[in-house]
């Protein structure tokens, strides 16, 4: 099945590149390389583009998608990579980046289906993965690139009701994977009507497995808090990068006095985001969801979780030899 235009803008260009590839047609993978100014994307950030016109991913605000489609398309036709600079200094007069700046991009059509199932193969696992990129297509010796490839960040929501309902189907909407566990059947119905995965809480002493990870955030939003008695000692044991509960100022403080007679420590306790959310006083599902979602993800930029939008293009040589010696691609 193809991806929706409604997934077109996604970071993660992988899945759709293989669907093309798997269906015969030929693809060009665009890997953002260098930047100099401002860029509102970051070194690393792709489009794929298949030999029909198909395309998804992004690597600016909208500037030259169109352009760089054209030349992918191009240089499919030719069966030749190709490095591309737009902006300053390019020979396309009539595309301007904002404040001057300029971009390269390099347009790779031998990337094989062999390393893109690879790659996917692992980000499905939960596990990083890199890829080579072409550099200066016309240097000898060539610059030697790689771009790595995380899984996506995880919200795992253990709750009832449509404030959590609402922070999944957000959550989802920005390219988190996200999972719900409820003891309620009409809150994981609803889920699953909107794609998302869910799992039965029988009773308040029914552990889950979180499967966290470091790249995972918990958020417990239930209103009977006695819910939350076994399952935040569980979460707290986990290696997720944000666990918080929602709830008033003088709910937390209650939540914390019970946590600690059952002999949670002050450091575990201070891991607690509560309550949930970067702004107080929210009282409908979509303010909650939105402001929890928003305080995940500042957390995760200041802890430097990484994410399908990479940290990086790694330009590890300028000699093609050394690359024997580089250890882990």
């Amino acid at each position: 099945m193809k991806r929706q235009d409604a997934d077109r803008f996604d970071d993660y260009v992988i899945d759709f590149a293989l669907d093309w590839m798997r269906s015969g047609e030929r693809i060009a993978l665009i890997t953002l390389v260098k930047i100099e100014g401002s860029s509102p994307r970051p070194l690393g950030a792709q489009m794929a583009v298949s030999e029909g016109g198909d395309w998804v991913g992004y690597l600016s605000g909208g500037c030259i998608e169109r352009a760089v489609v054209a030349e992918a398309l191009s240089a499919i036709q030719e069966g030749r990579n190709r490095r591309v600079r737009y902006g300053r200094g390019s020979k396309y007069l009539d595309i301007h980046l904002p404040c001057g700046s300029a971009i390269e991009i390099v347009f790779d059509v031998h990337v094989s289906e062999t390393e893109l199932q690879a790659i996917d193969a692992s980000v499905s696992r939960r596990q990083a993965a890199s890829l080579r990129i072409p550099g200066d297509i016309d240097e000898f010796p060539p610059e030697i690139m790689f771009r790595k490839y995380y899984s996506r960040r995880r919200l795992i929501v253990a709750g009832v009701g449509p404030a959590a309902l609402q922070l999944l189907k957000l959550g989802r909407f920005s390219g988190l994977d996200a999972i719900l566990h409820s003891p309620d059947i009409e809150t994981r119905h609803t889920a699953e009507s909107d794609g998302i995965a869910t799992l039965a809480i029988k009773s308040t002493t029914d552990i889950p497995d979180f499967q966290a990870d470091a790249n995972s955030a918990i958020v417990f939003m239930f209103h009977d808090h006695e819910w939350e008695r076994k399952l935040i000692p569980a979460a707290l044991e986990t290696d997720a990068f944000y666990v918080g509960a929602m709830g008033s100022r003088r709910t937390h403080g209650k939540r914390l006095e019970i946590l600690a007679k059952a002999g949670i420590d002050s450091v575990r306790l201070g891991r607690i985001h509560g309550p949930a959310g970067l702004f107080s006083g929210a009282k409908s599902a979509p303010e909650i969801a939105t402001s929890i979602l928003a305080e995940i993800m500042q957390v995760a930029r200041s802890a430097n979780v990484p994410s399908l939008i990479f940290d990086e293009v790694s330009l590890f040589a300028k000699q093609v030899q050394e690359c024997s010696s580089i250890q882990g691609f």
